[in-house]
Order: C-alpha cells, then sequence, then structure tokens
C-alpha cells in the first residue's frame, strides 16, 4: 500500500514536532500516513527572528534533517503547483487577504497532488475552502494519531501543556478538543 501523505504547514509543524520525534518521514497506521513539510518551512524558519527566538530548537540539527526530506513529484507536477500557485495566489491577492506566499505555496501542492494540508490558520482553510482543497486540523491530526496508538491521549495532553506554556493555542482550540476528542482532554 502507498504511502497516504499529509502537509503540515509550518505552524503545525511547529506545534508539533518538539514533542513527537521524529514526527516526518514516519509512516503510522494502516493507511500509512506520513507528514513531510515543504521546503519552505525551512526558510520560514530560518527568515523569521520571531520564530527563530520562540521555537530556537527548531534549528538543532535533528530538526533540520527531519525537513530536508519533501515529497517527490515529478517535473510535469511541478508545472501544475506552479499554475495552481498562481491562480490560488492571484485570488488570495485580490479578494483575500491573509494567507502568506508559503500558506498558498501549500495550497498548491495539496490541490495538485491530493495531500490533506494539516493547518489551524483560519484564512489558509477558508482559502482551501474555496479550492476545495483537503485540510485538517492539529487537533484532527492528532486524533488520527491516537486512534491508530501512533501516540496516547496523554501525549495529546502533553502537547496541549506544551502550547500553553508556549502560548501558541490554535485557533478554535476549546470548541475543537471538545468536537475532536469528545471530553477526553481539556485546556484548563
Amino acid at each position: 500500500m502507498p504511502q497516504s501523505k499529509i502537509l503540515a504547514d509550518t505552524n503545525s509543524y511547529l506545534r508539533l514536532a518538539n514533542n513527537i520525534r521524529p514526527l516526518l518521514c514516519v509512516e503510522f497506521g494502516g493507511q500509512k500516513y506520513c507528514l513531510y513539510v515543504l521546503a519552505e518551512t525551512n526558510l520560514e524558519i530560518q527568515k523569521s527572528s520571531r520564530l527563530k527566538h520562540k521555537f530556537y530548537w527548531a534549528l538543532e540539527d535533528e530538526h533540520c534533517l527531519e525537513r530536508a526530506t519533501s515529497p517527490v513529484i515529478s517535473k510535469q507536477q511541478k508545472k501544475q503547483v506552479e499554475a495552481a500557485y498562481s491562480i490560488i495566489w492571484e485570488y488570495v491577492e485580490t479578494d483575500f487577504s491573509g494567507p502568506s506566499k508559503t500558506d498558498v505555496r501549500y495550497l498548491a501542492h495539496s490541490f495538485v497532488l491530493g495531500f490533506p494540508v494539516v493547518t489551524d490558520d483560519r484564512d489558509m482553510r477558508a482559502v482551501a475552502e474555496v479550492f476545495e482543497i483537503p485540510t485538517q486540523k492539529t487537533l484532527e491530526l492528532l486524533k488520527v494519531m491516537v486512534e491508530v496508538d501512533h501516540i496516547t491521549l496523554d501525549k495529546v495532553a502533553a502537547i496541549i501543556a506544551y502550547w500553553r506554556y508556549n502560548d501558541d493555542f490554535p485557533a478554535d482550540l476549546r470548541a475543537d478538543l471538545r468536537e475532536i476528542f469528545e471530553g477526553q482532554i481539556s485546556v484548563d
């Protein structure tokens, strides 16, 4: 069975990578789920002084090496990604503010390759909906990981505690916890 690839945007990656090691390029579950980031995530982390300060651990060799592998795509798919990027970026510039060029790059890859994108960014999710691009929230990904015994509920609780400590809660966390984890975990 081929991998069920999933792209994790920069924020979702940073919310998980320090707590689930290794996070990327590891198959889990019967569907062989496997998370990847795009090279743009490396660039975002390296260029942003805010990200370098808040997520200093992401510059450690372990994490840099893990991010070095992106999904392999053909030349034709690269052209399709560029075309999709142009169309989605034009939409964002004219009709919708919010998503960054990196966000749009993730959406374009997902559009062409059919991989879902894990993101908690409301604007990015709204654009994805317009183009019928599959998305998941970070908590939805964690639920899948629990269901296939890749991580435990205790690990999810520890991750949420880390988010609290780091003051980095995903949008709609409380409501999503109730809906996705059906009261099994709370923020308070």
